[in-house]
């Protein structure tokens, strides 16, 4: 493409070369070829200067597809569906049934209708933003066509897929939960604040995406869709609004488009360095977690925490957290010798947390580096933790044989948590770090444990647990400045 354009160029001057027809009434004496000056006048010709005009003319090459909004956009969803379409098999690494296994262990008692309105508060907010002089890249009228238009497209192509596949939700309420409907209106919705708004800043965006993961992850919490719903509905949700703004551009061809100077943007206040980070780590017990006879025992798993703060100045600031935790549980050899003796084999869940805490957070920063520490206090809620014995050589698919042998109620108590970390800015936006954390609480809770089998029928005795739940994390951290 480049050398196209290079070639048009020189091209554009021998044409200019060969056009020019304006006898000189300087001088009629033969053109000394040594002279560069008199060149122009002494032919008779008017020649532009070709070294000025190489100099003066910019070349600009249209960027290539993939490296535009459109195709970086375009290629997220295809992702998101991908990723979702896979899930759907319920097999692999990444499956919906593991999924879903996963939420109704660690947040059994979730029942939020917040996703009902996340999902429209975008929509809200391109009109807000125009109302408090936050202009759009279009105009009202241009908005409001293109998000008409990807409403309709949602409308057909959503309501095709739910109602053409009859996939039933998790909570059996309906046969129409694949692809998500509110996730693909909050995705939609993302999306359209982000091409109006994302040229202006990049946290516009980051914002409206929040949103609208947080109506995704609540839809699965409440158990009414699957992850694939979920991701696949994202997915859609952004490459239909990329059709609604193709479709505008064909009508309008250029109108209703407003005229933003974009180069004054806002330098962000590195004073108040604000954060939205994911944190990874190794987790570890205090103690370790016994049950019985020792025969049930954890202690060294992992954690995973979503963790913000907003900073009033350099050094203080407040926020919070939600995160779990997960320890893999070791059974006694013996006991599984016992149980393999009589023709079962045990399959284990890991014995966990769920917990959110907010507080205080305190930070230094010199340079591009940051050491800070937190003082957090909250909820915490153990997972419901099943052990069970399974028949030797049966389908592992099918529960219906299986034997319990130990089964952990979900309990809630208080929790404590501090830390420190140390972080480093790689770029405007991006801050990466670790971190050491510690975690105070007690889990208190009833249990169900297999005492012995009399005719195949198995004999329980249950009874309550209380044990000390205080645990230390160490692990990385990825951070978005929200200066």
């Amino acid at each position: 493409m480049k050398l196209i354009i290079v070639v048009i160029a020189i091209f554009s001057v021998n044409i200019g070369l060969s056009q020019g027809n304006v006898i000189s009434s300087y001088t009629n004496q033969p053109y000394d070829f040594g002279t560069k000056t008199e060149a122009p006048i002494a032919l008779g010709y008017h020649v532009p200067d070709f070294n000025n005009f190489l100099q003066d003319t910019t070349i600009v090459a249209k960027p290539k597809w993939i490296k535009t909004d459109t195709g970086k956009s375009l290629v997220a969803s295809a992702a998101l569906i991908a990723i979702g379409l896979y899930t759907y098999k319920d097999n692999g690494f990444l499956n919906r049934v593991d999924n879903k296994i996963f939420i109704d262990r660690y947040f059994p008692n979730f029942e939020n209708d917040l996703d009902d309105y996340t999902q429209f508060i975008p929509y809200a907010a391109v009109y807000a933003f125009d109302l408090a002089g936050i202009k759009s890249k279009h105009k009202v009228l241009r908005k409001t066509t293109t998000i008409a238009t990807g409403a309709a497209l949602s409308l057909i192509v959503i309501n095709g897929l739910k109602y053409g596949i009859a996939e039933p939700r998790p909570d059996g309420s309906a046969n129409n939960s694949f692809p998500s409907g509110h996730t693909a209106t909050a995705f939609m919705g993302a999306h359209i604040f982000h091409k109006e708004y994302g040229e202006r800043s990049i946290y516009y965006s980051i914002g409206a995406y929040m949103l609208a993961t947080i109506t995704g992850v609540f839809r699965q919490l409440n158990n009414r869709h699957w992850s694939s719903d979920v991701l696949v509905g994202a997915g859609l949700g952004i490459s239909l609004t990329e059709f609604a703004y193709f479709l505008n551009d064909k009508w309008y061809k250029g109108k209703g488009i407003n005229e933003i100077d974009y180069t004054a943007k806002k330098d962000p206040n590195l004073n108040k360095p604000s954060f939205l980070g994911f944190k990874i780590g190794l987790a570890n017990l205090v103690d370790e977690f016994v049950l019985g006879d020792n025969s049930v025992r954890a202690q060294t798993g992992f954690s995973s925490d979503l963790e913000g703060a907003y900073f009033f100045n350099k050094y203080i600031g407040v926020g919070g957290n939600v995160g779990i935790q997960s320890f893999p549980v070791r059974i006694s050899d013996a006991v599984k010798q016992e149980f393999q003796n009589q023709g079962y084999d045990i399959l284990v869940e890991a014995i966990g947390s769920s917990r959110y805490s907010v507080g205080p957070f305190f930070q230094y920063s010199f340079g591009k580096n940051r050491i800070g520490s937190k003082f957090l206090m909250g909820g915490i809620t153990a997972a419901n933790t099943k052990i069970r014995l399974t028949p030797i050589n049966s389908d592992e698919n099918s529960e219906s044989d299986d034997i319990i042998y130990t089964e952990f109620l979900s309990a809630s108590s208080i929790t404590y948590s501090t830390g420190i970390y140390y972080k480093r800015l790689v770029s405007k936006q991006l801050s990466l770090g670790i971190y050491a954390d510690y975690n105070a609480s007690n889990l208190d809770g009833e249990y169900l444990l297999l005492e012995d089998i009399v005719n195949d029928v198995p004999q329980y005795t249950t009874g309550q647990y209380t044990d000390k739940f205080d645990s230390y994390s160490i692990g990385v951290t990825a951070e978005v400045m929200l200066w």
